[in-house]
């Protein structure tokens, strides 16, 4: 159970790196950048001391280099819609956003490789949509404002098409990533070394912020600072504790129970610290929308 818990504390601590870079001004590519680089060297470090495994090697398939590629594209592209989501939408309802994309493979291994869901898993899915759609409801936040004593109000909350649309993204992106890891596991995964796969994946995305941290730049004179060299470094281990933790919990323990336990641990946690550490407003239709996420996550792990 330690290594669940501190994947969870792992998860939490990323939402809120995003939050504080956001609070602080950060440059937002540059930290993502930093923490792809970060995690890079790590996983090239483990592979070159042996600890982790390589059986397989990666070969040169045209359809492994695409997906591949895109797979780390989508790495960037979706934590950069996660910080953004948190500035809008609050660190609560972007992490419940982000834990309900889990849908999206369910419904890609249902209609791709004909892995039927179980009738609670099918239930789950259908409750995932009405969640998301609370979650992405905004609602005026004055009539509340005065029972939570003022607080953090997020960016967008008084535009609600603007965070409709970029939680909708962010549900899509998360999704994504997910369905990509899933066609590595059924079309790769036999021949092919996940760990270097993984290291794939960083090195993309490092590339891509690079190109634009670079760009930008060159044509503005304005470079990362080191505050933001920092936060990005310490994202990137974080980022990698999470993943690390997580696989060894689901080495001593059971997929199915640590799955759905590691995402409502997570939405629960992230909907506390928004609320009590950062005074973010939640509406009571998103405190709705929730509670059937935690709902949703139970069945889709049954």
């Amino acid at each position: 159970m330690i290594y669940l818990a501190l994947a969870v504390a792992c998860s939490l601590a990323i939402a809120t790196i995003f939050k504080y870079s956001e609070r602080r001004g950060l440059d937002r590519m540059a930290l993502l950048t930093v923490n792809y680089l970060v995690a890079f060297a790590v996983a090239g470090a483990l592979l070159a001391t042996g600890v982790e495994e390589t059986a397989g090697g990666l070969t040169l398939h045209p359809g492994l280099l695409v997906l591949g590629v895109g797979t780390g594209a989508l790495f960037i592209a979706g934590f950069g819609l996660f910080a953004y989501a948190i500035r809008v939408a609050g660190m609560s309802l972007a992490t419940g956003v982000m834990r309900l994309a889990v849908a999206l493979p369910f419904l890609a291994s249902w209609l791709i490789w004909d892995e039927v869901p179980s009738t609670a898993q099918g239930a789950g899915l259908v409750v995932a949509g009405g969640a998301f759609f609370l979650i992405a409801r905004r609602e005026a936040p004055a009539s509340e404002a005065h029972v939570a004593g003022g607080g953090d109000a997020p960016e967008g909350a008084n535009d609600g098409w603007r965070v409709a649309l970029v939680l909708g993204l962010l549900f899509l992106a998360g999704g994504t990533v997910d369905i990509s890891l899933k066609a590595f596991d059924e079309w790769f995964a036999a021949t092919n070394s996940r760990a270097l796969f993984l290291l794939m994946i960083f090195g993309v995305a490092f590339l891509i912020g690079c190109v634009f941290v670079m760009r930008r730049g060159v044509q503005t004179g304005v470079w990362p600072r080191g505050a933001t060299v920092g936060w990005g470094i310490a994202l990137g281990l974080v980022n990698y504790a999470s993943v690390e933790f997580l696989l060894q919990a689901i080495a001593r323990l059971s997929g199915p129970f640590v799955f759905p336990v590691n995402n409502i641990a997570i939405v629960l946690g992230a909907a506390l610290l928004g609320v009590l550490v950062w005074g973010e407003q939640v509406s009571r239709v998103n405190r709705i929308g929730l509670g059937l996420a935690v709902v949703a996550l139970v069945l889709m792990g049954m």
